[in-house]
This record gives C-alpha cells, sequence and structure tokens, in this order.
C-alpha cells in the first residue's frame, strides 16, 4: 500500500513540475510577443525596456540556480519531494491562469501606453511590475510550495545570491552584445536571405539598409530587434557552467562547447528571421512586428543553454573520464583540439570585440593574443606544419590574393578605420597596424586552415581523423568545406571560390602546410594593397 501511495505521490510530482514548466514557457512566449517595444522614450527612461529586463533577470536566476544546485540535486530533490507530496496544485494551475488572463491584456495596454506617453508612466510601471510578480509568484507555487522555497533561500543563501549576480551579469551581456549586430547584420542577413529563397520566390535583400522582405512584406532588422543578445548570454553562461563543472568537465574539451553554443545561437537567430518574414508574408505583417519586437534572443538561449548542458553531460568527449580512458584517447583527442582551438579562440575574441563596435578597433590586440596562447599551447603538434612547402602554393595564394583585390568591387563611402587612424599619432598606427599584419597575415589563415582543411575535411569523411589523410578527396567534403568557409566572410562567393583552391592544393600535395601557406601569402597580399592603397575596407 505504501510503495503504491509513493508510486502515485511520484507521478503527481512529476506531473506538477512539467505543468509548472509548460505554464511558464506558454506565459513567457504569449507575453513576450504581446510587448510592443518601440518608444519615443530614450531606452534609460523606458519602464517597458526595464519591465522585459527584470522578466529576464528572474528565469536566468531561476536557470543558474539550478545549476548552482546540480551537485546537491538529491537532498534538494528530497525535500521537493517532501513539500510536495499533499498539495493541491490543480488549485494553484487556476490561480496562475486567472492572473496570466489579467497580466496578458494589462501588458499590451502597458506597452501601447508607453509608446504614446511623452514622460515615463512609472505609477502604470509598479501597478504592472505587482501584477507580474504575482503572476511569477503563482508559477513558482505551481513548482512548488512556499515551504519549499522558504527553506531553500535558508539552507543555500550563497547559491541563491550566486545566481542573482550571475543573472545581473547575463542580461548586462546580453544589453552589450546586441552591438554585435553591427558588425555581424550582413552574414545574418544573408543566411537568413539563403534560407527563404530555399522556398520563396521574390525575395529582397539589401543589406546597407538591413532590409530583408518577401513580395510586398519588407522589414528593417534593427538591432534591437535582432535577438542578438543570444550571443552574449551564452558566452557568459557558458562561462559559469565551465566554473561550476570544472571537476565533471573535461578540458581543453568543454572549451569547444563555447563555439557551438554561439554558433547555435547564431544559427537559430537567422532562421527565426527567415521565418518571421515568410509569417509577415503570407499569414500576417502585424503578427511577425511583433514577432521582431519579442524577445526571441533570450528564448534562443535558453534552449541552447539547455542543449549544451545535456550535450556535455552525455557525449563522453566533454564528460571527464576515467584515468585509462583518458590516456587511451589523448592522440586523438589532442589532434581535435589542436585543430580547433586555435579557430574557436579566433571566433570567441571576434564575437567579443564586435559588442564594443564601433569601438573594437583596439580589442584586435584581443584577437592575437587568444589565437596566439591557443596556437602556444599546442605548438607541439604543428611541428611538421611548415615543411617542405611548395613554391607553387606561394605563388597561387599570390594570385587568389590579387583576384580578391580586384574582384572587389563594393563602393568605398568614408572609411571609419580610415578616418580612426587619421586621429591617431604615427607611432601608434604603426603598432596597430603591425599587430593587424601579424594577425590577418598570419595567425588567421592558420586558425582557419587547421580547422577548415585540417579538420573538417577529414571529418566530413571519418570521426576518426587520425585515420584520414590530410588530402582524401569526396565531393561532400570538398564542397561543404568550401560553402562553409565561404559563409564565414562577407564575400561570401570569392572565398568560397578562394577556399575551393586551397582545398585543391591539399588534394594535390597531401600536405596541410600548402594551403596554409597559400592562405598567408593571399592574406600578405590584401593587407599590403590595403595598407599601400589605403583601401581600408579590405583589412
Amino acid at each position: 500500500m505504501k510503495t503504491s501511495t509513493a508510486v502515485e505521490s511520484g507521478r503527481s510530482n512529476r506531473a506538477r513540475l512539467w505543468a509548472a514548466i509548460l505554464l511558464t514557457l506558454g506565459e513567457i512566449i504569449a507575453v513576450s510577443f504581446a510587448f510592443n517595444f518601440p518608444t519615443g522614450l530614450p531606452e534609460a527612461l523606458n519602464p517597458v525596456a526595464y519591465a522585459k529586463c527584470t522578466a529576464q533577470a528572474g528565469l536566468l536566476a531561476f536557470v543558474t540556480l539550478v545549476l548552482v544546485l546540480w551537485p546537491d540535486r538529491a537532498k534538494v530533490n528530497e525535500t521537493w519531494n517532501r513539500a510536495t507530496r499533499d498539495g493541491n496544485w490543480a488549485i494553484q494551475c487556476l490561480a496562475n491562469i486567472g492572473l496570466f488572463a489579467l497580466l496578458l491584456p494589462a501588458t499590451i495596454a502597458f506597452s501601447d501606453l508607453a509608446a504614446h506617453s511623452a514622460a515615463p508612466p512609472w505609477g502604470w510601471f509598479a501597478l504592472y511590475c505587482g501584477l507580474l510578480l504575482a503572476t511569477l509568484v503563482s508559477l513558482a507555487n505551481i513548482a512548488a510550495p512556499f515551504a519549499f522555497w522558504s527553506w531553500l533561500v535558508r539552507e543555500t543563501p550563497s547559491q541563491v545570491a550566486v545566481a542573482i549576480v550571475s543573472a545581473a551579469l547575463l542580461v548586462l551581456a546580453g544589453r552589450l552584445s546586441l552591438e554585435s549586430w553591427y558588425t555581424l547584420s550582413g552574414a545574418t542577413l544573408r543566411v537568413s536571405h539563403w534560407i527563404l529563397s530555399l522556398y520563396e520566390t521574390d525575395v529582397i535583400l539589401d543589406v546597407n539598409r538591413e532590409l530583408l522582405g518577401v513580395g510586398e512584406f519588407r522589414v528593417r532588422v534593427l538591432r534591437e530587434c535582432s535577438g542578438y543578445e543570444g550571443i552574449g548570454l551564452i558566452i557568459c553562461f557558458l562561462a559559469l557552467y565551465c566554473v561550476l563543472m570544472r571537476r565533471k568537465l573535461r578540458f581543453p574539451h568543454a572549451l569547444l562547447l563555447f563555439p557551438l553554443g554561439v554558433a547555435a545561437v547564431w544559427i537559430l537567430n537567422a532562421a527565426r528571421i527567415a521565418a518571421l518574414v515568410s509569417i509577415g508574408h503570407h499569414v500576417s505583417p502585424v503578427l511577425a512586428l511583433n514577432g521582431f519586437h519579442s524577445q526571441a534572443g533570450w528564448i534562443a538561449f535558453l534552449t541552447v543553454a539547455f542543449v549544451i548542458i545535456a550535450l556535455s553531460q552525455k557525449v563522453a568527449f566533454f564528460r571527464h573520464a576515467p584515468q585509462i580512458a583518458k590516456a587511451a584517447a589523448r592522440p586523438r583527442d589532442q589532434l581535435v583540439f589542436a585543430f580547433l582551438v586555435p579557430f574557436a579562440a579566433l571566433m570567441a575574441t571576434t564575437i567579443v570585440a564586435s559588442m564594443f563596435a564601433p569601438h573594437d578597433q583596439w580589442l584586435y590586440f584581443l584577437k592575437v593574443a587568444g589565437v596566439s596562447a591557443a596556437l602556444w599551447m599546442f605548438r607541439e603538434s604543428y611541428a611538421d606544419l611548415f615543411k617542405d612547402v611548395s613554391p607553387a602554393s606561394i605563388g597561387i595564394g599570390i594570385a587568389v590574393g590579387i583576384i580578391w583585390i580586384a574582384t572587389d568591387f563594393r563602393e568605398q563611402p568614408a572609411d571609419k578605420i580610415g578616418i580612426w587612424l587619421a586621429s591617431l599619432p604615427a607611432w601608434l598606427v604603426a603598432l596597430w597596424l603591425a599587430c593587424r599584419v601579424f594577425g590577418s597575415v598570419l595567425l588567421v589563415p592558420i586558425a582557419e586552415e587547421l580547422a577548415f582543411r585540417g579538420y573538417l575535411q577529414r571529418a566530413l569523411i571519418d570521426r576518426d581523423i587520425a585515420g584520414v589523410a590530410p588530402g582524401r578527396f569526396t565531393w561532400l567534403s570538398f564542397v561543404l568545406v568550401s560553402v562553409a568557409f565561404g559563409l564565414m566572410h562577407q564575400r561570401w562567393l570569392a572565398a568560397m571560390l578562394a577556399g575551393a583552391t586551397y582545398a585543391l592544393l591539399l588534394y594535390r600535395t597531401n600536405k596541410l602546410s600548402d594551403p596554409i601557406a597559400a592562405h598567408i601569402a593571399s592574406n600578405g597580399v590584401i593587407i599590403a594593397w590595403a595598407i599601400a592603397a589605403q583601401q581600408w575596407s579590405l583589412l
């Protein structure tokens, strides 16, 4: 009888938890779409912005708290089971639905009021926050009664404090990362355009005006609507996760979670933009515009965060392995990381620098430092990398660089880098250019070739890349790697052809040193011309 009661209690508790999760997700999405963010008020005086940041911080604090308490999950779960044993959570669900029935129209009314007010409606903001807080409390009460939350605060005060502070920093990182939209908007809109072109006709793209559309529906994607705060959120969250789980994760293996997380957020964001444009064209322009105004960036962040956590816990590659297994796998793992970590450092430092655009020029030193450190870390793996370089490879690389310069037909507006350099003293200009030359001519080609021609081209043939000859050809790996390499650059078609040329060199010589040398030669020619002709757009 006791066993039967325990089973029923366990089922009821699981149903209660799922009810809380589903209601939370549904209400977040609905409220997010109900907000009409653009107003005539500065963001610092905009109550809507504060309401959104507060809601985001609360949700992120909860997610972070789960992560912080994960090592003590058995004790927390036991207390939760005791606290929820006799509760009537169906009544709590009805109470929450009633409160949300008031919150949703209040959200629409409040955001519209803020949009048309000459001064911030702080009084209405206070009332709205009270209703929002009551709804959040009702959701928490579905998941567990007040006695459980009270116990949690009493028994784990330091973990609760860490969760609150971390949530505030994550929200701040999300706001800062919106600046990266100015740097990455062109690439994102091109990917969204490509997705739309797969199933739509009459797709319109104007990168300079940040305009994307299908047929008569066109939208200008501003940074506030871009969802790019998810990039900053995922970087900070994974940093916190790696610190907290450092004893259970394998390093440097776990560092790959950073590029995986950033790439996933970026791809999801491009797909979201494409989907909303299709909705605007086929279903409802109003629904699509509200979707752009929604906080999809942090929703994408939460999705990716949970997937990354699950991946790191389930995949042996990221988990801390027993010493024997670790030693057996070391040579192959070492090779994988030698190929990928420099590129991961390049991507991570590029994204961090882009957060501070248009004041990111000095942060190029960060990119040089990050990639240099990664290459130095795996220097023993590169012992034979630059031996027996073919002179023909250098010649082909120079030809690729000349073609790249000759086919740069872009209009040259007032160049920001040129204006910025003109404002600096000569010695500082020389220092920055020396750093830029070292990074662009040497570090970037090595990092990119190691990742694309060294790792990816072989990984698409066999997971065990150590058993694949560098110059082994398959059409799938050749095409996919060339396309992926092209999409990493603003002039994607020219970059795709350059990547294909470097791949052909690899097939011809069966040595990774040749495409690396060719890529260095190409970038050397381009940088030399950019400095000599002051065509700074080529940098």
